[in-house]
């Protein structure tokens, strides 16, 4: 995947979209983010070939349409909501999903996160406090779900463009997170991902020092500066043993919220993988297409993660 050009492949890549959409890649929504967000890449970087290259999606088997739209959604073109539109005839199977997108029902990775303030009077009436914390959890924000990081991967892949990695970065605080277990797990994997990856693209290693000279979040700086040296010097196992020493206290102490681990554990089962991220990066799978098929080099993390010891 590191190798692919939009300058030079763009025209070949939906060829290797169908292929991973016949051994059925794409049959899990969950689990696909890697694709989805290749072909976002593909629409979003290149947006006056937008509707060649949509077209030469639509070989994929109707089943998998969704994939299609939701990278229309997730590609940042300037007219995405007029691309939807428009090849929403083509796929029939998917129209409640266009007009979830093009209404604002669904989100996409610029749809602002409301942030839901609990007041002094909310915590005096412990009913209507927890009734609006039940309706909050059913509302997992975009970037607090596993698939969104290997989703911004696959942009990144099929672009080269700077955005996907700001969006990761901005997840890098989230390493030393005290309280949430999803947001802990996430942040260490982008942290984790970023090194991994960089440790084997000189490329990826030079974007990254030049984002590290823009950013203005201390927490943010040491957890990326931590990624770069470790991706420098090749010492990149030793971020996952103190991601799994840090989800562990977490899981034993108990978050605030008191969160089912286990639960989380399961819904990331597959989704996020060490082993197919790690081997997209150093083109030694074709798009992970071997990591699908035989599973991956390594379990999935968030599986491994939410699993007692």
């Amino acid at each position: 995947m590191n190798t692919y050009d939009p300058n030079r492949d763009l025209a070949r890549a939906p060829s290797v979209m169908k292929i991973a959409s016949d051994v059925g890649a794409l049959s899990d929504p969950e689990g696909s983010g890697m694709y989805v967000g290749f072909m976002a890449g593909m629409i979003g970087s290149k947006p006056d070939k937008a509707d060649s290259t949509i077209k030469k999606l639509l070989v994929l088997r109707p089943i998998d349409h969704w994939a299609i739209v939701r990278a229309i959604a997730y590609s940042g073109h300037p007219d995405w909501r007029g691309l939807m539109a428009r090849y929403e005839p083509k796929m029939p199977t998917r129209k409640l999903m266009v007009e979830r997108y093009l209404d604002g029902k669904l989100p996409t990775p610029d749809t602002p996160v409301e942030e839901v303030k609990t007041t002094w009077k909310d915590r005096a009436n412990p009913t209507k406090w927890f009734a609006k914390k039940d309706t909050d959890e059913k509302q997992i924000p975009l970037d607090e779900r596993p698939e969104t990081l290997d989703m911004y991967w696959g942009y990144y892949y099929a672009s080269r463009s700077p955005q996907p990695l700001e969006r990761m970065i901005k997840m890098l605080p989230w390493a030393e997170e005290r309280d949430s277990v999803e947001k802990l797990t996430i942040g260490s994997m982008a942290k984790y991902t970023i090194a991994m990856n960089a440790s084997r693209d000189t490329k990826l290693l030079g974007q990254l020092k030049t984002l590290q000279s823009q950013q203005t979040d201390k927490q943010t700086t040491k957890q990326l500066s931590e990624a770069i040296e470790a991706a420098e010097t090749a010492e990149v196992s030793p971020l996952r043993k103190i991601a799994l020493g840090r989800l562990e206290d977490l899981k034993r102490m108990g978050p605030g919220s008191k969160r089912d681990t286990v639960w989380w554990g399961k819904l990331g089962q597959g989704v996020i993988s060490l082993g197919c991220v790690a081997a997209a990066a150093t083109g030694q799978a074709a798009l992970g297409l071997p990591c699908v098929l035989g599973g991956a080099a390594s379990s999935a993390a968030l599986y491994y993660w939410g699993t007692p010891q």
